[in-house]
């Protein structure tokens, strides 16, 4: 993580630590390229939550396991919805593919 940086002519001085503690560097670079996150992007999922079969529940349980999804709360619902990735949380690209193949393999 970048706890400071400074000008030194035309280069940055990036003093480097870590959230864990015992690092401490000093890196000269052309640029930083600054992270602050995301939140997730779920609206889509809120609207159509009420309209789904499932009412966009995930069981969990049936997930690690490998098996179908099945649970149906909304007998009325034409589709059944899953928050993943990030519409759940700020994460890699690989989580949300991966919780996408556990989900729909069996769809």
């Amino acid at each position: 993580m970048a706890e400071r940086a400074e000008r030194d002519g035309n280069r940055i001085v990036a003093h480097i630590g870590s959230d864990y503690g015992g690092v401490a560097q000093r890196r000269t670079v052309d640029q930083i390229v600054v992270n602050h996150g995301t939140i997730p992007l779920d609206e889509l999922y809120f609207a159509l939550k009420p309209l789904s079969s499932n009412l966009g529940e995930v069981s969990y349980e049936r997930m690690i396991a490998g098996e179908p999804q099945s649970l149906v709360r909304n007998p009325e619902g034409t589709f059944r919805l899953f928050r993943i990735g990030d519409a759940v949380a700020a994460r890699n690209t690989h989580a949300a593919i991966y919780d996408a193949l556990r989900i729909a393999k069996d769809i």
